[in-house]
């Protein structure tokens, strides 16, 4: 054999090596990939679109037209009038420092950084749109959403396709104004219906199984949490109306519909990565998605565009199967977390957990979520399903704080009917039980009740212990060292989740004079 012909068999043998080893390197990834998913099934994960599809919502009781007509009616309004309830939302319980909350409706106008209104205009406007309301407090009644969703778009095409949720977050808003319009008039009748209203919306979405639906619900129950806090303020209040707004909130459950959307976020993922791994175009699109939203002004050159197709090309036939199963252990420690919680109550545990699993995957930290649409060509793509999950792991810690809302304001509704019925408060929660709560209501935090005591005045702390997970003596100062412009009763960094005290005339007026000179 001449020496060509040797050269020319080694260089055939290196050639046909080139390719044969990625394309069994392919197949070796790919059956990693589908043995990972069989041992979930195995564990009894439900892994296909059937087994985690919500139930259907009967038409009767389907309420997202409901919704849709309120919405096409305020909109209408606005077009016609400019009413101040789309340019001028207005929430209760501003916090004027820690642990003290204004009563909005008994103040003699409504402030804020932009101007001061009259109840006398947005009253005008709240009655304008009375209809709309009236609509809207329908959903009470009949507290489902079956809005079609296409789930089997997989969960990139999703994100950008439930336009409901901005209509419920905003009637929500509106509802609040509502609330503390009915409150300023002394019709504590209508402000329990409006305050039962948003909690219907929130209700009516429990469903979704969606993590942006969830986050939507987190911020819908803390607008009906100031409301709430507004509303029992008020000394006009009747058992009834008060035993009505208790159940609705005791009707609400954060964590069970949490682990529903992390399932079907775990299936819609898998739906995409399919998708993904079908064409360059489906990646490339969904990479180009900020620049089309105008989010983005980064031009990219000829080699940033030869660079994401090579990635893209790279994610499609190897990388994409080890960023799959990254991306399904981290929903296993998602999932895994909130099955503590819903065993034994205590956020502080599970998020420990959680915490630990994530550390254990030693996930990709070179850039962010943001960096695949920010300039695709420099971030590393091995990760872009991987990441993608693992920035939704702070939104645990948002359910443990709506978790956390719903058993204070039950809580704090409980105390109001005591506080009716014997004329003062009780000595401790066990005091209202039977008639006012079944049980002692417990902190999810920690798996413990909520702390509870009788001042000398003969008003009470109610407090959670907070992020730290320490009671602190229901403190509801920020952590030593840390400074903050705003005082959410649920700061992270606040020692004690409180149940805000009514401010005074003198720290309602010096927080309107910090107020102006932080304008000036």
């Amino acid at each position: 054999m001449s020496r060509r012909r040797k050269i020319s068999i080694i260089g055939v043998i290196i050639f046909g090596l080139m390719i044969l080893i990625p394309v069994i390197r392919h197949y070796q990834l790919r059956g990693a990939t589908e043995a990972y998913v069989t041992e979930l099934k195995g564990h009894g994960e439900p892994m296909e679109l059937a087994q985690v599809l919500p139930p259907p919502v009967p038409p009767e009781q389907n309420s997202a037209d409901t919704l849709r007509t309120a919405d096409e009616m305020f909109g209408a309004s606005f077009r016609a009038e400019k009413s101040l309830l789309e340019t001028n939302f207005v929430y209760g319980a501003r916090m004027v420092s820690p642990g003290k909350a204004m009563v909005l409706w008994q103040q003699p106008d409504i402030r804020d950084i932009d101007g001061t209104n009259s109840w006398e205009n947005l009253t005008a406007a709240v009655m304008q749109n009375a209809k709309a309301f009236a609509s809207l407090q329908q959903i009470i009644e009949k507290p489902a959403f079956g809005f079609p969703i296409n789930y089997d778009q997989g969960v990139a095409d999703l994100a950008f396709t439930n336009l409901h949720l901005v209509e419920s977050k905003r009637s929500a808003s509106r509802l609040e104004t509502a609330t503390l319009c009915a409150l300023h008039q002394g019709d504590t009748a209508l402000a329990a219906k409006n305050l039962r209203a948003m909690l219907a919306l929130v209700k009516a979405m429990r469903e979704e199984r969606l993590a942006i639906s969830e986050l939507v619900r987190i911020a819908m129950v803390q607008i009906a949490f100031t409301a709430n806090w507004e509303f029992l303020q008020s000394s006009n209040l009747t058992d009834k109306q008060l035993a009505e707004l208790q159940q609705d909130w005791m009707g609400l459950d954060f964590i069970r519909s949490y682990e529903s959307a992390m399932v079907m976020e775990r299936v819609t993922e898998r739906i995409t990565a399919a998708k993904w791994r079908g064409s360059d175009s489906n990646l490339q699109n969904y990479l180009q998605i900020w620049t089309k939203l105008g989010l983005s002004d980064h031009e990219e050159s000829g080699l940033d565009k030869l660079r994401v197709k090579t990635k893209v090309f790279l994610w499609r036939y190897w990388w994409s199967y080890p960023d799959e199963v990254r991306s399904l252990k981290i929903y296993q420690a998602f999932l895994g977390t909130v099955r503590i919680a819903e065993t034994n109550y205590s956020f502080k545990t599970a998020i420990i957990h959680q915490k630990e699993e994530l550390a254990t995957l030693k996930l990709n930290q070179t850039n962010s979520y943001d960096d695949f649409f920010l300039n695709p060509a420099k971030a590393d793509m091995h990760s872009i399903l991987s990441q993608g999950v693992k920035s939704m792991s702070a939104v645990f810690d948002k359910v443990m704080k709506a978790e956390t809302a719903k058993q204070i304001a039950i809580t704090a509704i409980a105390l109001k009917r005591y506080q009716l019925n014997h004329g003062k408060n009780p000595p401790d929660l066990n005091s209202l039980g039977p008639k006012f709560v079944s049980d002692v209501p417990l902190d999810p935090v920690d798996g413990q009740p909520l702390r509870y005591r009788l001042n000398a005045d003969g008003t009470f702390l109610l407090y959670s212990v907070g992020e730290n997970g320490v009671d602190d003596g229901g403190s509801p100062a920020l952590e030593s060292g840390v400074t903050s412009s705003t005082f959410n009763w649920q700061n992270p960094h606040a020692l004690d989740w409180v149940w805000p005290q009514p401010a005074t005339a003198a720290e309602i007026q010096k927080y309107y004079e910090e107020q102006a000179k932080k304008a000036e």
